[in-house]
């Protein structure tokens, strides 16, 4: 569907072309505009040609020189989303409770998001013009759900209706030159064990471009009414599937294992060179490693704004991070001179279950357990807040320091930087 033009900024190349808002954009030298991505591909060369249909239903057609570096300037209508269709037996979407942030519930299964945000999908949904286009456009990375490759175990899993090998796909793909980043959502009694080491070593034979497999464990929250029956992690399991990644790692695969197994195993994240560039950093794979090499790199800077504060602060973190923090914590306290420095570990009651990430913390309860008096302030992890500075439950950063009542340092969750709110 051809896309249409929202506005066209003031100056812009385009305005002064004579693009106007609400126009849609049939084509740009000759080639069909059907999203932003297309907009973005063939609107890079020197001279464009647009075929244009206004909204008086005119089609007229413009040329515009384009300098290099320069943006269009054209905003397109929002992208719509391909949704997700399967029914995954561990989908966190479908344990959330209600009331939280309204994009939580959304589940897209978009191969341009894919790219572009680094969305997992399952590339369960794509057509074969989908695919051939991805193939000439040479859309990659691309970010792919695995969890098995046996094609009935991961059918199984997902619960999508028509049958499909991924692995099939993911070998054409790798043969036109497509990059992955994969993941594995480890299920108990599904796909764990043996199941798990068949999987990386399909995955790792060779046909497919792997830049890097994430193995994490499947997130249980207290809100699974009505859903499948699933085990949760145990200490053994996580040491288990540490164990199986690290033979592959032992054979120079660019396997990961999640830092919530190494916390569940009761065992220490690994150091910086096990990580490379932190390729599954969004997938909660390496945060706790690069938390710490940031907090070196910057805690005199730290230990300097807290002591201009000149107050007792309480460093808020979830389950999974407080070792971690703590140990962070008492490298801060021994150099403040006019503050002072103590954790508190908020539990995740609003999801319950399993879930014990700082990002997957509510406000609400952070105001029921922070247990700061007095005059103490309150530090607390960036990543509890959106890039609208929205928490789970939708709560603003203003709205949620006044609830609170008292100094609140929002601290970057890597410690790369930290505003007062």
């Amino acid at each position: 569907m051809p896309l249409k033009v929202m506005k066209v900024q003031p100056r812009s190349p385009a305005a002064k072309a004579g693009i106007k808002d609400g126009d849609t954009i049939l084509s740009i030298n000759a080639m069909p505009i059907n999203d932003f991505f297309d907009l973005e591909y063939y609107g890079n060369d020197y001279q464009l040609e647009f075929e244009l249909k206004g909204s008086d239903s005119n089609c007229r057609i413009l040329t515009l020189l384009r300098q290099p570096n320069k943006p269009l300037g054209i905003e397109p209508e929002p992208h719509e989303v391909a949704s997700c269709a399967n029914s995954c037996v561990f989908c966190f979407i479908d344990q959330l409770p209600s009331g939280l942030r309204p994009t939580l519930y959304q589940k897209d299964d978009d191969y341009l998001f894919s790219y572009v945000f680094g969305n997992y999908i399952t590339l369960n949904n794509l057509s074969p013009t989908q695919l051939k286009r991805i193939v000439n456009q040479h859309i990659s990375p691309l970010y792919v759900s695995v969890h098995s490759t046996d094609p009935m175990l991961r059918k199984k899993l997902m619960r999508y209706r028509t049958d499909f090998d991924l692995l099939q796909t993911l070998r054409y793909l790798s043969g036109q030159g497509i990059d992955f980043h994969l993941q594995i959502v480890c299920v108990p009694q599904y796909n764990c064990g043996d199941r798990l080491r068949a999987t990386l070593s399909d995955l790792l034979a060779g046909s497919v471009n792997v830049l890097s497999i994430g193995v994490v464990p499947v997130g249980l929250t207290g809100f699974r009414e009505n859903l499948t029956e699933l085990k949760p992690f145990t200490a053994e399991l996580a040491a288990e599937t540490i164990t199986i990644i690290d033979s592959f790692r032992q054979q120079g695969q660019p396997v990961q294992a999640a830092d919530e197994l190494y916390v569940m195993a009761g065992l220490s994240v690994p150091d910086e060179h096990y990580y490379g560039d932190f390729p599954q950093l969004e997938n909660g794979i390496g945060m706790l490693r690069l938390s710490r090499m940031n907090f070196r790199r910057r805690r005199s800077a730290l230990i300097k704004e807290l002591d201009k504060a000149g107050m007792p602060l309480v460093m808020l973190t979830s389950r999974s991070a407080e070792s971690t923090i703590k140990e962070l914590a008492s490298r801060l306290e021994p150099k403040l001179e006019k503050a002072s420095v103590r954790v508190k570990a908020i539990a995740n009651n609003w999801l319950g279950g399993q879930v014990s990430v700082s990002g997957l913390l509510a406000a609400k309860d952070i105001l029921e357990q922070h247990n700061a008096t007095g005059n103490e302030g309150l530090i607390v992890p960036s990543n509890i807040f959106n890039h609208d500075g929205i928490t789970l439950d939708d709560v603003s950063q203003i709205e949620f320091r006044d609830l609170l009542g008292r100094p609140l340092l929002v601290v970057d969750q890597y410690f790369e930087d930290w505003e007062w709110i």
